[in-house]
């Protein structure tokens, strides 16, 4: 399993890479799920209302994850 953790003002957004499915979540809770072990994306809102998109990548030997808020990058590993 892959995880990624970016706090972003206040709150705490969360992506997950398990071997059957992508989570993406807000503060704990799941705000989206996508099935399947091939690159994705997943899409939410933070409390205030901006738009979260999360972008998964797969490599040979590792998970790629990017994180936007409205659109820009506060997260890439």
């Amino acid at each position: 399993m892959w995880k990624w953790t970016v706090e972003y003002k206040k709150d705490v957004i969360t992506v997950e890479n398990k071997a059957t499915k992508c989570l993406l979540y807000v503060n704990g809770r799941e705000v989206d799920c996508q099935k399947g072990m091939v690159s994705g994306s997943l899409i939410g809102k933070t409390s205030s209302g901006e738009s979260i998109k999360a972008i998964l990548t797969v490599g040979l030997i590792k998970v790629y994850c990017n994180i936007y808020i409205d659109d820009v990058k506060v997260f890439n590993n």
